[in-house]
């Protein structure tokens, strides 16, 4: 290894040496400029990563509200479209619809039962007398039932509980 020998005169360098040291001035000015432009750079960045993210969390709010929109568009138009039905299906609309077509309101004493022999019926009042003779029948006593009568009938029958 080679080594240079100080030049040194009246406590002085010597013109190269001096030379020498100016041309390295450029070295501490890297060593100040290097470590700002890093950090400039990485400022840049994140503020570049920050409105990506900011512009697209934007967008996708948008597009919500878009489809909030709509949802609120198809809800109103099921609603009117509920109500056409309700209309279309109202009772005095489909009597005059039937009555157009030709028919006309059945009356009780046309109404025809059949019995078949062997179906296990329940055995009440009701269905009794049908079998008997249908039309001696009180249509109104089949439903004069209350809703306790009718549930202790059936949880007996069930064998919820004993009679």
């Amino acid at each position: 290894m080679f080594a240079r020998k100080k030049m040194v005169t009246n406590n002085h360098l010597d013109s190269d040496s001096e030379k020498l040291f100016q041309q390295a001035q450029w070295r501490r000015h890297r060593q100040i400029y290097v470590p700002i432009i890093i950090i400039v750079f990485a400022l840049s960045m994140f503020g570049a990563i920050y409105l990506a993210e900011t512009s697209r969390a934007a967008v996708t709010g948008r597009h919500v509200q878009q489809l909030r929109r709509q949802v609120e568009l198809i809800g109103y138009e099921n609603d009117l479209i509920d109500a056409n039905n309700a209309y279309l299906e109202s009772a005095s609309l489909l009597i005059d619809r039937a009555g157009q077509l030709g028919y006309v309101p059945l009356q009780l004493d046309q109404i025809e039962y059949l019995i078949v022999p062997g179906f296990g019926y329940e055995q009440n009042e009701y269905l009794a007398s049908i079998s008997d003779d249908y039309e001696s029948v009180k249509l109104t006593s089949y439903y004069d039932e209350n809703l306790t009568n009718w549930a202790a009938r059936h949880f007996v029958r069930w064998g919820l509980i004993k009679e």
